[in-house]
């Protein structure tokens, strides 16, 4: 059995693997009208399917309460005259969304509040990683106590932890510009499709703001720029769900949630393998690491009792999506009192895991699963803070 995983493994980044080449500064795909259904994934009128298996007991909140989802990466197409910003238009885009995002992700708020969830040209992968590298190097440029150390921290970015940079260079300042410009381009839709939301589709329901990894980014940018300085925006906003990226502690008069039934707040979280954290250095400051398990800001670890179900295929449909490009359609709620997490130092640590076919993932991150490890808790604990604030 270890020889198969072993050799699916090699079967699968071989069949991704091929020569790539570079080329920026070749425009931007059409912008899109966020009046049209056709530019949201999901939305009040193109509800987001639940899982086959799981029986829905949540108490329905879609009177009262929207979401505003921002999915992840699923663009990796920057490469060989390909546009380093997605399509909005492109079939094969928008299924990935829903395939990866939507059902993954967005599904665990479906039928307890109306998702809202915008196509947006978003940054491919090694794009996203080049700028916020950028960005990361820029800030150590200019602090007094790292910048002596400016050279052996780029080497460390763009040498040892990310191969994928090895087309890319920071000397390269019409790049980076260029860079900058396609991840403004991504923040500007999300931005446009939040208002057009607010102005058409809100009509005085309260709102939780939700995203992963390049989308949890555009979150952070929404809530400091529109969100929180806007009086009435900030009323509305009742729980941000900020996952899949290092998130600080440092939001003007915003807070991360401490409790399992606490509101307007933030909770973030990043899930690593045992003993690997990224965050515990000079580099970060206050990372939040919530426990999507307990929702308690304390450090300890969760009772394997109390992780409720993951969500997720089964082994057969992630080796077909992963090697052939099937689409997923059978996702499962399995897997219950598998799981036990610790909070580190701005890093979710992964204690224990019960899944045979999880040895095919790197055992640092779990950053693919920050929400399906956790999609059962993660939707019993907002029904009960939505019960409890509604006072139903």
């Amino acid at each position: 059995m270890k020889n198969f995983y072993f050799l699916l493994t090699i079967f699968i980044i071989s069949s991704c693997s091929s020569t790539k080449y570079l080329v920026s500064y070749n425009g931007y795909p059409k912008s899109p009208d966020y009046k049209y259904k056709k530019n949201w994934a999901s939305s009040s009128k193109k509800e987001v399917p639940l899982p086959k298996n799981y029986i829905n007991s949540s108490s329905d909140f879609k009177s009262k309460v929207d979401v505003f989802y921002i999915y992840p990466t699923v663009y990796y197409s920057g490469y060989n005259g390909n546009l380093w910003n997605s399509d909005t238009e492109d079939l094969d885009h928008v299924e990935k969304v829903n395939v990866l995002a939507i059902k993954n992700q967005a599904s665990v708020f479906s039928g307890i509040a109306n998702v809202y969830a915008p196509l947006y040209r978003q940054l491919f992968y090694d794009g996203l990683i080049y700028h916020n590298s950028n960005e990361l190097l820029n800030k150590i440029a200019f602090d007094p106590k790292l910048k002596n150390n400016f050279n052996s921290y780029k080497d460390e970015l763009y040498s040892t932890l990310y191969n994928s940079l090895k087309l890319f260079s920071y000397e390269n300042n019409k790049l980076r510009s260029f860079a900058k410009e396609s991840y403004d381009l991504a923040y500007s839709d999300l931005k446009r499709a939040f208002l057009k939301y607010v102005e058409l589709e809100n009509q005085g329901k309260k709102i939780i703001l939700a995203a992963h990894s390049q989308g949890t980014l555009h979150a952070i940018r929404l809530l400091k720029e529109v969100i929180i300085p806007n009086e009435e925006l900030r009323k509305k906003l009742i729980l941000s769900y900020l996952v899949g990226m290092p998130v600080e502690n440092n939001f003007k008069d915003y807070f991360p949630c401490e409790n399992p039934d606490d509101m307007n707040c933030f909770m973030s979280w990043n899930t690593f393998g045992k003993n690997f954290n990224p965050y515990n250095n000079e580099l970060y400051d206050d990372v939040i690491a919530t426990n999507p398990i307990t929702f308690s800001s304390d450090d300890k670890p969760n009772l394997i009792t109390e992780h409720k179900g993951i969500l997720m295929p089964s082994f057969f449909q992630f080796f077909k999506y992963n090697v052939f490009k099937l689409p997923i359609n059978n996702l499962k709620i399995k897997k219950e009192n598998s799981i036990v997490v610790e909070s580190e130092e701005g890093s979710l640590q992964v204690k224990k895991i019960a899944i045979p076919w999880i040895k095919i993932f790197k055992k640092e991150s779990f950053h693919a699963a920050d929400y399906n490890f956790f999609w059962l808790n993660i939707r019993e604990n907002l029904n009960y803070r939505l019960s409890n604030y509604f006072d139903e």
